[in-house]
């Protein structure tokens, strides 16, 4: 009995062993098993630790909660053994989850901690898994360039390490990454090394997606008859690997093959690939692909007049993307949870380390209280010696600091104001503007002129938004650091704004709302006029964000009393009481969306107070939610 349980426990190590020293995907082994291997207690903590971060790995492609739960087990694991090497890996791959779910001020934090201990290490390959998973993470951000310079440095040290595995990933990560940036010719080298490496170790996964990229390259190329082969040889190792096949890869392998027999108008056979398709995304969880197919497939009922088809599976997108939103609020919930677990964890690692030099420490700091102490009663003797006049020196000195207080307070403040506006409302349109990219990215070869004219439209107008909230908190940062002033001369009202009520009539009439303007003859006022047609821009700006389409904007100058008036009113959405109290305070629950969606800082109409103040102006705000809203300027009549 004792030989039989030997022989099984020495059977068991060998084949965790095995695991430990595999580099391939995970996903080609039986996962429940490995982790089943984590049950045996006489698995050592340096085995486990290697396991969780391999389970950690694996994970971070389809379930981000695993993964941080195996990262920080590995973490924790690592500190109580002092496994630098342990607690490296676990910190590359965190930076992955977090990149994965948009945490990239986190994520990066992770990264730079593992190069820093890969580094010190002088642990070349452990550095280069590092720059692989920064391109990844550069790719996300859409910056091809330094996406391609570290695929590129990770390449280098893996041939300088002669990995012929490592090697066979980095060459498909660079021609991936030269794919994105159009250059075709390094592509299809690296492709074709890619490949041929992956051939040779065979390490199949990978290389149905050096396939695929071959594939696609082939496409833009022209050369369709090619890229149908490449994407038959992804559909052919699937085939072969059953359920352990790259499933990303066969997945894009049928949508690029749909879109061959579309562009052929093979629309049965367009429809049995994009069928497989939704079965291969089902099964594989992939959402953002499954959705896309859903999506074209609900644009080719459309065009066909095939309503029912189309209802049906526009109803499954609807579903689809209402899942993966409460999915990844959920997610996201827990990955936030978890800094505060990584936090403690590096706390623990860091307290381990201090205490080796806590002896040393306490009388480095008896010497140091010493010293301070002999320095404190040399300076009360000699403050009591001259007292008077150290008195009158002290006063000045601590209204000097007093000043200097209020005014870093004031710009703290400042800086808190204004890092929180561009964390939360510059990041949303630039993920908005990513996203279109990467959907023109993704679908250049498929979609039409029209579409591309749409979303080159879309790009602009997010980039035309994102430029308009940096010019604000540029303006506004300088307002606060007293760096702006106003140069008034003689301006007339109408004159001055004829072509800015000119641009905004077409930007109206792109939102089907009418728009009017009116303006007395001489109505002549001394301000900035630069800083008026700021005002005046933000106004109407605000007019047709808050406006439904079908509705009315009027702009209108008068005198009245000595008094210049410049009215911009709608009759939009309005504003409850609570909004309109709060209109100029930074504080974004007191914000509302547009009719379609527009975000905003809030920042333009604090800008537009300022600059009325600056030049002897006045603003009156009348509105009501549901009815409108009616905003008056006031200036002097010159």
């Amino acid at each position: 009995m004792s030989k039989v349980k030997s022989k099984y426990v020495f059977m068991k190590s060998a084949y965790l062993l095995f695991l430990l020293t595999i580099s391939t995907s995970l996903w080609s082994q039986n996962i429940s098993q490995v982790e089943d291997s984590l049950l045996n207690n006489q698995l050592s903590n340096s085995n486990r630790i290697k396991i969780h971060n391999i389970l950690a790995r694996e994970y971070s492609f389809v379930n981000p909660v695993k993964s941080i739960e195996n990262a920080e087990m590995a973490l924790k694991l690592s500190n109580q053994m002092n496994d630098l090497n342990g607690v490296a890996n676990a910190y590359r791959i965190l930076g992955s989850v977090y990149a994965q779910n948009d945490n990239y001020y986190q994520s990066m934090e992770f990264f730079l901690s593992a190069l820093d201990i890969f580094e010190e290490k002088e642990d070349a390959l452990g550095i280069g898994n590092v720059y692989t998973s920064m391109g990844h993470y550069y790719k996300r951000l859409g910056l091809i360039e330094k996406q391609i310079f570290y695929h590129q440095k990770s390449l280098e040290i893996f041939r300088s390490l002669g990995n012929q595995a490592r090697i066979g990933i980095a060459t498909h990560n660079l021609s991936e990454s030269y794919l994105d940036f159009e250059k075709y010719k390094e592509c299809e080298e690296l492709a074709l090394e890619s490949i041929e490496i992956n051939r040779r170790v065979k390490n199949l996964s990978v290389l149905s997606s050096c396939y695929n990229v071959m594939g696609k390259l082939q496409i833009a190329l022209g050369n369709e008859q090619l890229g149908r082969e490449y994407f038959n040889k992804v559909l052919n190792i699937s085939e072969q690997l059953g359920e352990n096949s790259q499933k990303l890869a066969t997945v894009g392998a049928l949508i690029n093959l749909a879109n061959v027999e579309e562009r052929n108008q093979n629309y049965e056979a367009m429809l049995n690939y994009l069928r497989k398709a939704i079965d291969y995304s089902s099964v594989s969880l992939l959402s953002e692909e499954l959705g896309d197919i859903l999506l074209k497939l609900t644009r080719y009922y459309v065009d066909t007049g095939q309503q029912d088809s189309a209802k049906s599976y526009g109803k499954r997108y609807q579903e689809l993307l209402q899942k993966k939103r409460s999915k990844q609020a959920e997610d996201r919930y827990k990955l936030i949870s978890s800094v505060e677990d990584a936090h403690n964890l590096q706390k623990e690692r860091d307290e381990l380390e201090e205490s080796n030099l806590l002896q040393e420490s306490k009388l480095q700091l008896a010497y140091i209280s010493i010293i301070l102490i002999s320095v404190i009663i040399m300076i009360l003797i000699w403050s009591l010696i001259l007292n008077v006049r150290k008195t009158k020196i002290l006063a000045k000195q601590q209204k000097t600091i007093e000043s200097q207080k209020l005014r870093l307070e004031s710009l703290n403040f400042t800086k808190d104001k204004f890092f929180g506006i561009v964390a939360h409302d510059i990041k949303a349109p630039l993920n908005n503007l990513k996203g279109l990219s990467d959907l023109m990215l993704s679908r250049i070869d498929r979609l039409k002129k029209e579409e591309i004219i749409e979303m080159t439209q879309m790009t602009r107008d997010s980039l035309n938004g994102t430029i308009k909230m940096a010019d604000n908190l540029i303006s506004w940062a300088r307002l606060q650091m007293g760096d702006v002033g106003a140069d008034q001369s003689i301006v007339d009202v109408r004159n001055s704004l004829e072509n800015i009520t000119t641009l905004f009539t077409d930007i109206a009439a792109n939102k089907q709302i009418k728009m009017f303007s009116s303006f007395e003859s001489d109505l002549k006022i001394k301000v900035d006029p630069n800083q008026l047609e700021f005002i005046i821009r933000n106004l109407l700006n605000n007019a047709v964000k808050f406006t439904r389409a079908d509705g009315v904007i009027k702009i209108t100058g008068k005198q009245e009393n000595k008094k210049v008036i410049i009215i911009v009113e709608d009759n939009g959405v309005g504003m409850p009481e609570e909004i309109k109290n709060n209109l100029f305070k930074l504080d974004s629950k007191y914000s509302m969306k547009g009719t379609e969606g527009e975000s905003g800082t809030g920042l333009g109409l604090m800008l537009c107070q300022e600059f009325l103040t600056m030049n002897d102006g006045k603003i009156d705000i009348e509105s009501q939610e549901n009815k409108g809203t009616t905003i008056k300027l006031l200036f002097d009549k010159v």
